[in-house]
C-alpha cells in the first residue's frame, strides 16, 4: 500500500537532483558546492520516495516512510484503527494507526490522508485499515501462539507406555 505522495515526492526529488549540476555550470566555487549538495539532497529524497510504502507480510507490518522504516510482528498487534491528528493550522489527518500491546502505538504516517472535515474517514483510509485488520486476522487464525488455535504439544512416549505397548503386541501374537 502507498499513496500519491510517493510518486510527487520522487519527482520533487529527482528535479531537485537535476538542478544540482546546473547550479554547478560553470559557476563559482560556491556554485559546486551548492549544486553537489542539491544533487545530493534530491537524489536522497527521490530514492527513499521511491521505497516509501507499507508492506503486510506473514511476519508482519514493515512501514517505510522518508526518514525511517519500522518493522512491527503481527504477535505484538492489538488493534488496527483509523486515528487522527492535526496537522498545521487547519488541516488533520487520517492515518491507520496499530495498537500495540504493551500499551504503545505506531502510526503508519506514510498512508495518512488529509482531512478538512473532522468527524469522517474518507474512503481510502478505511480500506487500509480494513486490509490491515483482515491481514491481521489472517494471521491470528493460523499462529500458535497470538491466535486461538492452541499450540500442538509433542507428545512422546514415556519408556514405561513403550515397553507396555511392546509387551501388550506381543501378547496379541
Amino acid at each position: 500500500m502507498h499513496t500519491r505522495w510517493r510518486w510527487v515526492l520522487f519527482g520533487l526529488g529527482a528535479a531537485v537532483a537535476v538542478s544540482g549540476p546546473i547550479a554547478m555550470a560553470g559557476g563559482p566555487w560556491y556554485g559546486y558546492v551548492f549544486g553537489g549538495l542539491w544533487s545530493l539532497m534530491g537524489g536522497t529524497v527521490a530514492w527513499r520516495s521511491f521505497g516509501m510504502g507499507t508492506k503486510v507480510g506473514a511476519e508482519g507490518i514493515t512501514s517505510s516512510s522518508l526518514d525511517r522504516r519500522t518493522s512491527i510482528d503481527w504477535c505484538d498487534v492489538q488493534a488496527i484503527e483509523p486515528a487522527r491528528r492535526r496537522n498545521l493550522i487547519f488541516f488533520h489527518t487520517i492515518a491507520p494507526v496499530v495498537r500495540l500491546r504493551p500499551g504503545g502505538e505506531e502510526k503508519l504516517t506514510e498512508l495518512s490522508l488529509l482531512s478538512v472535515r473532522k468527524d469522517s474517514v474518507p474512503e481510502r483510509a478505511e480500506r487500509y485499515v480494513t486490509d490491515l485488520r483482515q491481514a491481521l486476522n489472517a494471521h491470528r487464525a493460523r499462529c500458535s501462539i497470538c491466535g486461538a488455535r492452541p499450540k500442538e504439544l509433542e507428545v512422546r512416549p514415556t519408556l514405561w507406555s513403550r515397553l507396555r505397548r511392546r509387551f501388550s503386541s506381543a501378547l496379541l501374537r
